[in-house]
């Protein structure tokens, strides 16, 4: 159970499992019909990067990084100072802080931060492309998505014991398949829920209630199973930031960091 000294020492996993909880109970976001995304003109790309951009936000602000919360992702990191931050605390080695102005005031300043990130990422080994510390400074929303994707999965898996994605898919098919084995985190076994409920078995038997899983032949089976698979991982302690649409329509970063959760959880209580 979270007590309040938990969030006074700054428990950092105990930060995470509680906004992940609290955006998973209420998060007060609103699915927008297909008519109201045509009169915004918001296409396909720009929902997935809204979703997304939600997601990574909410990880960074679990981090509890020192003067440091985003509102929105893409503006809050045009300065490079939120980036600079969220690669230190995923490897203290990348970040050369001697070339980092901590109170940027122009542009020039934010450029050199920016130069700074694009550095720490290529340390990283991350994929970057040409003008990454460009499109950091002007938020564009594909790099920095792309960016901040690669960074959080870094993370998760540095987590679990720098474990590769083969390494964990070899652990789904061995603790949970009792079927078709799946091959990757975009296999359409996840969409169905019931692969996860029965990772979260995997785990602590107790905690399903099998009554309640369906093999999610329909779309509303699959929702539910979904919902249900999110909120046995909650109870069994896990931080996960993804929806039951991410899920259901095989978002694969999403599912792998769940998974990734789940993985740390597993061998947390071994």
């Amino acid at each position: 159970m979270i007590g309040p000294h938990d969030l006074l020492k700054g428990n950092q996993k105990v930060n995470s499992i509680l906004v992940a909880e609290l955006f998973n109970t209420k998060h007060g976001l609103e699915e927008l019909t297909k008519e109201e995304y045509d009169a915004a003109g918001i296409i396909d790309d720009d929902i997935e990067g809204s979703k997304e951009e939600r997601a990574f936000r909410l990880w960074i602000n679990s981090l509890q990084l020192e003067d440091c919360f985003v509102n929105n992702l893409y503006e809050d990191c045009r300065d490079g100072l939120v980036l600079l931050k969220t690669f230190h605390r995923v490897d203290k080695t990348c970040v050369d802080w001697t070339n980092v102005v901590k109170k940027p005031k122009n542009v020039f300043d934010k450029n050199a931060n920016c130069d700074a990130a694009e550095d720490a990422a290529k340390k990283l080994r991350l994929m970057v492309v040409s003008g990454c510390a460009e499109d950091i400074r002007d938020g564009n929303k594909k790099g920095l998505l792309q960016i901040v994707w690669q960074l959080m999965r870094v993370h998760y898996l540095k987590i679990i014991g720098s474990k590769t994605e083969k390494d964990l898919i070899n652990w789904v098919n061995e603790a949970a398949s009792d079927g078709e084995p799946v091959t990757g985190f975009s296999s359409q076994g996840w969409s169905s829920g019931k692969l996860l409920i029965k990772l979260c078995a995997a785990i602590e038997p107790r905690v399903v209630n099998w009554d309640l899983v369906t093999e999610g032949q329909t779309d509303e089976d699959k929702e539910m199973n979904a919902k249900y698979a999110i909120s046995i991982a909650r109870k069994l302690g896990c931080a996960v930031f993804c929806v039951w649409d991410d899920i259901v329509n095989l978002n694969k970063k999403m599912i792998l960091i769940f998974v990734c959760s789940l993985y740390d959880m597993k061998h947390n209580i071994e």
